[in-house]
């Protein structure tokens, strides 16, 4: 801590601005994962698919994926974590109390990019270790020099406009929400996530006048074996270009003030909507288990629509993947079946799982640590409206954007559904839904924050999302032992189960008894472990 009395030299309260932001990174299992377990489940389950394949010249293909994943890491870094924290520190007042201190208005923003750059660093070191230790990449020590270069303007570049991000939004749960929904989508038309693809116009169009196509284009160039410096002019031309308008926004939007004077802290995720209740106000004799009920599921929709980043992964997010993906590949098929076909019910599935085991437990956790599960025992609300509440509304979340996808689907992409089929993929959705809502509830009784319970869900779905074939890479079936992992855990049945209730050219009423009977026995052991650990929710 400074002293106040005695005047600090121009770089100490940097250095020391600058290690607390990055402990302060390293504290934020959400960021690590973004920014570290993603890319690197995305570069193992990517490189496992494709094995020893080369290209024409003999080169490895997973010598071109370290760059594209590496870069995803680096903007989530630079980007998103940079427009978070500040958001962050700007609303609980950190920045405002900084403003009053005896330091730099420069080093405040400096060390925060600092962070970003030793997280961004951890990014690329780790994937490119990965890469070399596992998938025989080759450093092309020639280019290292061109690689720095391109990362350190890559990070300016999205640092400064991350800051523009978090200056012009006023609050941190609109700034998480905007950073990610402006990131993912974009990563797909950027050669980030679908490389060497011909993207329809208006998508190249978009990819090429945004810097995340630049800069994965001049990384990619820097593992690229063969002579020369490994720069890309033109790329780092549009990336500085990018950096100096972020600066230009920051510092004419810039702010040291919340927005919200006496609103107490902001936290990255807000648990729902203030209130002094958590149902009707009736007489205990009067309340029926009904009525409830149907007041904790008005409360938790509520909180639902208030929280806009539950909304984009659990609504939105799926959409765009389903206009997009046919848009790009056109015809192809996924395991005999249109690509869009296919797309409409693992979406589902991905929207079923999100809802009730990422959006629904954290609920419950951020509940937790506000101390309401504790006040709800003093009251005459039995505890299990309180999670019946949540759980209907995880599902009911899920049918929505069920109802979204099969919009999309039908209206636009030639998806088909069998009107007698329908009960059976009610079915699945609402067995896939109790399910997850289940294993959702047992893992918040078992972890103590809900930063920590985020990070374990999304690291476990996302990268079952690609072993369970939601995310398709191609129409090439994968490994054996991937196959045989995947099918341990029930989302895969619940694919499976949804495939074989939405296949246009199936028979009968299409329930697909073994699977659901799989999702049944999940459903099962996590309810025991739920109840077992009860104690750990409050």
């Amino acid at each position: 801590m400074l002293d106040e009395h005695v005047p600090a030299r121009p770089q100490k309260p940097f250095r020391l601005m600058t290690a607390h932001a990055v402990r302060a990174s390293l504290r934020n299992p959400l960021a690590a994962f973004f920014t570290l377990a993603f890319p690197l489940a995305f570069l193992i389950i990517v490189g496992t698919i494709v094995g020893g394949a080369t290209t024409e010249e003999g080169v490895p293909v997973t010598q071109f994926l370290v760059a594209p994943f590496a870069v995803f890491g680096v903007a989530q870094a630079s980007f998103t974590l940079t427009a978070v924290e500040t958001a962050v520190l700007r609303e609980s007042g950190v920045l405002l109390r900084l403003h009053a201190a005896p330091i730099p208005a420069a080093a405040v923003v400096a060390a925060r990019i600092c962070a970003s750059a030793v997280a961004a660093g951890s990014a690329v070191l780790l994937l490119t270790a990965v890469g070399v230790l596992a998938y025989d990449v080759e450093i092309v020590w020639n280019k290292v020099p061109a690689m720095l270069i391109t990362l350190a303007l890559g990070i300016a570049c999205c640092a400064a406009l991350g800051i523009a991000l978090a200056s012009s939004v006023r609050t941190v749960t609109a700034t998480q929400a905007l950073a990610q929904g402006i990131l993912i989508p974009l990563a797909f038309v950027s050669d980030v996530f679908i490389v060497n693809v011909d993207l329809p116009q208006p998508l190249e169009l978009l990819g090429s006048f945004l810097p995340l196509k630049h800069l994965a284009l001049a990384t990619a160039e820097t593992f690229r074996p063969g002579a020369g410096a490994g720069f890309s002019p033109q790329h780092l031309a549009v990336l500085a270009v990018w950096a100096v308008v972020g600066v230009l926004i920051a510092r004419h939007r810039y702010g040291w003030t919340p927005h919200e004077l006496g609103g107490g802290p902001a936290s990255t995720r807000t648990p729902g909507p203030a209130r002094t209740h958590l149902s009707n106000p009736l007489e205990p004799g009067r309340r029926s288990p009904f009525m409830a009920l149907h007041g904790q599921i008005s409360y938790a929709l509520l909180g639902m629509r208030r929280d806009a980043l539950s909304v984009f992964f659990a609504l939105i997010f799926p959409a765009m993947l389903l206009a997009l993906f046919p848009t790009v590949f056109g015809d192809a098929r996924v395991h005999g079946m249109a690509m869009a076909q296919y797309l409409f019910a693992g979406l589902t599935a991905y929207t079923i799982a999100v809802t009730a085991y990422v959006d629904m437990p954290e609920g419950l956790v951020a509940a937790r640590t506000a101390g309401v599960l504790k006040r709800l025992l003093g009251t005459p609300l039995p505890f299990g409206a309180y999670v019946a509440g949540r759980v209907c509304v995880a599902l009911l979340t899920a049918l929505l954007g069920g109802t979204v996808l099969a919009a999309i689907g039908i209206g636009f992409l030639g998806v088909r559904l069998d009107a007698a089929r329908l009960p059976a993929v009610l079915l699945a959705a609402v067995l896939g839904s109790l399910c997850f809502s289940a294993m959702g509830a047992a893992l918040a009784a078992l972890l103590p924050r809900a930063r920590s319970l985020v990070a374990v869900t999304l690291g476990t779905l996302l990268p079952l999302s690609f072993l369970s074939e939601i995310f398709v890479v191609g129409d090439q079936p994968l490994p054996g032992e991937l196959t045989a992992l995947a099918d341990l855990f029930p989302l895969r049945h619940l694919l499976q189960a949804l495939l074989t209730a939405t296949r246009p050219d199936g028979t009968g009423a299409g329930f697909a008894w073994g699977h659901l009977t799989a999702i049944a026995a999940w459903a099962l052991v996590a309810l025991a472990v739920a109840r077992r650990r009860r104690a750990g929710l409050v």
